[in-house]
């Protein structure tokens, strides 16, 4: 029996600024975290598990607020 990875993914958008979650394609077992802003360059954090990067998307997405 074959083995798909769960399809995950959130994405998040404010101002031109896009903060992603979705399934690393490298690694079906890892997630990426990318976050887009306008002029600047595409920074990605790797998380092993969609708990963590979840974790890490709503702490960077609260920080905008400050």
């Amino acid at each position: 029996m074959a083995l798909r990875p769960f399809a995950f993914s959130v994405r998040l958008r404010d101002k031109g600024r896009t903060l992603r979650v979705r399934n690393d394609p490298k690694n079906p077992r890892a997630y990426l975290l990318e976050d887009e802003r306008p002029g600047e360059a595409t920074r990605v954090r790797n998380h092993g598990d969609a708990p963590a990067a979840v974790k890490d998307a709503a702490s960077t997405w609260r920080k905008r607020l400050n």
